[in-house]
Parts: C-alpha cells; sequence; structure tokens
C-alpha cells in the first residue's frame, strides 16, 4: 500500500511539474511578445491595486470601469491610443477571474482581448518586473 501511494504522489508531482513548466512557457511567450511590441499588456485590477505594485509596461485600465459600462467610449478610445490595430492586448489580474470577465466584457465591445488566467505572483516568477515605486 506504502509503495502504490508514492507511485501515486510520484506521478501526480511529475504530471504537476510538466504543467507548471508549460505555464512558464506561455508567459515567457507573453512576455516577449510584449518585449517586442507585438503585444500590450493591460492590467484590470483597481486603482489602490495599481499603487501597490504593478508590472512593468502594463497599463491601467480598472475592471470595474469596463463591467459599469459608462465609460465604454473612453476605455476603447484609451485602447485604440495604446495599441496598434497588429498588436494583441493581453489582460491581467491578481489570479485571473477579473482578466477572464474583462476579456470578455471588452469582446462584446468589438476588442479581442487574451486574459492571462495565471496569478499576478505566478507571472513575477516567469519574470514579469515590477515597476519601479514612483
Amino acid at each position: 500500500m506504502k509503495y502504490a501511494f508514492r507511485h501515486l504522489l510520484l506521478g501526480l508531482l511529475t504530471i504537476f511539474a510538466c504543467a507548471s513548466s508549460a505555464l512558464a512557457a506561455d508567459l515567457k511567450e507573453i512576455q516577449q511578445e510584449i518585449e517586442q511590441g507585438k503585444a500590450i499588456l493591460i492590467d484590470v485590477r483597481e486603482e489602490e491595486e495599481w499603487k501597490e505594485t504593478h508590472l512593468e509596461k502594463a497599463i491601467l485600465v480598472p475592471g470595474s470601469e469596463i463591467a459599469s459600462g459608462d465609460q465604454n467610449e473612453k476605455i476603447l478610445a484609451k485602447l485604440k491610443a495604446e495599441a496598434k490595430p497588429e498588436q494583441k492586448i493581453y489582460c491581467h489580474c491578481k489570479s485571473g477571474g477579473r482578466a477572464k470577465l474583462t476579456a470578455r466584457l471588452l469582446g462584446k465591445l468589438g476588442v479581442e482581448v487574451i486574459p492571462i488566467t495565471d496569478t499576478y505572483q505566478e507571472m513575477l516568477q516567469a519574470g514579469f518586473k515590477p515597476a519601479e515605486p514612483k
């Protein structure tokens, strides 16, 4: 019984390690696209969270503003000013949930956005750099 449990545990750890490295590779690709100017990154957290810490090259577009629908024209103008037509737009938040919701809402407005469902901490661990405090 102990042998079977160890075998199962080892198998699960192997699967987890492979999945983690696959996620890290995806984040590395996203990071390269941003560095090369092929993509932009929007941060859909709230302004208070942004002020505490945010990623270099990220643009603040609070998800609550998008969800309210009150500032759609302003948000669309901001995205149009920030992103060239050929660039991908990625969005992130603290844990991935708001990024998925925001991508769906912006999609309804005709803006294709790719949500990053990895956590903020996972992004930092993958090599994204926090912006310097001001």
